[in-house]
């Protein structure tokens, strides 16, 4: 039995639990998913442990078997929003061009916070997205429908593979996570295989929620995938040493990548390091700062920056 079967009969048993005035028995429970009585008890003694205050014995006087339900209104426990729900109501808020509608996914989410009885909104929600490891942040966003977003995260949730249309061509891959920047990507793989591509969610089309099941790989971190290139694209990591003018100060405030270090140097100047891949993701970022911003090392990053203000004056004629 996979390890989705054994959670299906979980919630299976925990939803019998909650619905069962008078109890259920060892033996009912063996019954019922066809198990042993062994294999039954553990399940109860999982449900116990993980829920000790809201399971009780059921006294009962005609057969004198033990029995277990969940105490009146344990459901609302079950149920509670977490920081998980309003940071995927933020992600899709956030993809929305349409103003009205935004606004109308904000009115949602403050109502949502009102009856939240765990005040959980208090939440860093940026925090709580890379704690939900599915998906990470990186400046600013591309526009995609929500049908998309919806979809991609209902399938990474309940691991089952996506089935899409990329470039004319069918794809059928199991989706891990997005890198969300400029533009969005899903991170996926294809079935046996343990590599892991990028597609950009823009150029998907007709994508739907198979209903297979995949194990997803438990040593893959999308927070430490990302943190391997500067954007998405991932080449030669390089350790990049970079200086900036003193006017620059916001540099002190800015995120480049989490591996940077920012040191200030005797003429005032800042001096930031990191170590990245993704060469042309950090040209285009240096470009932004103008002149005051200089490449130290390497020497490829470089020259490679200079031939593109190079071709970008040419352009001028």
């Amino acid at each position: 039995m996979s390890r989705l079967e054994k959670a299906n009969q979980i919630i299976e048993l925990l939803i019998l639990l909650q619905t069962s005035y008078r109890g259920l028995t060892i033996d009912e429970i063996a019954e019922k998913f066809e198990c042993t009585r062994r294999s039954a008890e553990r399940m109860k003694a999982l449900i116990v442990a993980n829920f000790p205050n809201k399971i009780e014995e059921v006294e009962n006087q005609t057969d004198r078997k033990k029995r277990w339900r969940f105490k009146k209104g344990s459901v609302n426990y079950l149920i509670n929003l977490t920081p998980q729900d309003f940071a995927n109501l933020e992600v899709c808020k956030d993809s929305l061009t349409n103003s009205t509608q935004k606004n109308e996914i904000q009115k949602l989410i403050d109502k949502l916070k009102i009856l939240d009885s765990n005040n959980t909104h208090n939440a860093d929600i940026e925090a709580t997205l890379e704690a939900q490891g599915y998906a990470v942040r990186q400046g600013f966003r591309e526009n995609i429908s929500l049908e998309i977003l919806e979809k991609i995260n209902e399938a990474v949730l309940c691991q089952k593979q996506i089935k899409f249309k990329y470039y004319n061509e069918e794809k059928i891959v199991n989706p891990y996570g997005l890198l969300i920047g400029e533009k969005i990507y899903l991170i996926a793989r294809f079935d046996n295989n343990d590599k892991n591509y990028t597609f950009r969610l823009s150029k998907i089309e007709q994508i739907q929620i198979t209903n297979n099941y995949f194990d997803r790989d438990e040593k893959f971190d999308i927070k430490e995938f990302s943190q391997k290139s500067f954007g998405v694209f991932q080449d030669d990591e390089m350790e990049v040493k970079l200086e900036f003018k003193k006017s620059a100060h916001e540099v002190l405030e800015y995120n480049f990548h989490p591996t940077q270090k920012i040191e200030e140097l005797e003429n005032g100047n800042f001096e930031v390091t990191f170590t990245a891949s993704g060469q042309y993701e950090i040209i285009t970022e240096l470009l932004k700062w103008r002149d005051c911003v200089k490449i130290i090392s390497p020497e490829k990053l470089k020259q490679e920056y200079k031939n593109t203000v190079i071709s970008m004056f040419n352009n001028l004629d």
